[in-house]
């Protein structure tokens, strides 16, 4: 059984819940305004906000954030917040699979996939936006399989990432990084939802 490490716990100054703090989005403030510190490695006070649209209205309704931040700080529109939150959390997920390739704990392509997914070292499928209807049902992972599986990217943009040319389909063979794709892969989904 694995040890379950304790993780901080932060309030959403939105709905005023208390969540894990890898489920909030830490806010500083910037020259400029209000910064989304993704990485959590900017100075200074904090503010902390769930990814919905309710929290993120409520958080940058006038003055929540420069409580928060306990200076006067000019926040962002909701829609520009989101925008930019969106770029930041599907610049997460690139670099968690380009990382996932450095390390060997990536296979690429229908047959490598297709193998992994035999020898059971694949954790997370993640199929192109774009792929054929034919090539996924050839790689489907089979049923009662914990392997998580997603719909992410096009071709294109899966092989930019990996320096190929177009890439349909991508296995992450590593439970940690799996595990990293899938939850930053459900905020990018959720975000994208609230845009359109």
């Amino acid at each position: 059984m694995k040890d379950i490490k304790h993780q901080p716990e932060r309030t959403c100054i939105g709905c005023r819940g208390v969540f894990k703090k890898d489920e909030v989005v830490r806010i500083v403030a910037g020259p400029s305004g209000a910064v989304i510190d993704y990485r959590e490695k900017l100075p200074g006070r904090a503010a902390y906000v769930c990814p919905r649209r309710s929290c993120i209205e409520s958080a940058l309704a006038k003055d929540v954030l420069s409580r928060a931040l306990r200076l006067k700080v000019k926040p962002a529109g909701v829609d520009a917040f989101l925008g930019a939150l969106t770029v930041v959390v599907t610049e997460k997920v690139k670099s968690l699979i380009a990382m996932a390739a450095k390390s060997g704990k990536l296979a690429a392509g229908y047959s490598a996939v297709h193998d992994a997914l035999e020898k059971g070292r694949a954790n997370m499928v993640l199929y192109a936006e774009d792929l054929a209807s034919g090539t996924r049902e050839k790689v489907a992972v089979p049923g009662g399989s914990s392997v998580f599986e997603t719909t992410l990217f096009t071709r294109d943009e899966f092989g930019k990432m990996l320096n190929r040319e177009l890439v349909g389909v991508v296995s992450i063979n590593d439970s940690n990084l799996a595990d990293a794709v899938w939850k930053e892969t459900k905020r990018l989904k959720s975000l994208i939802n609230i845009n359109e």
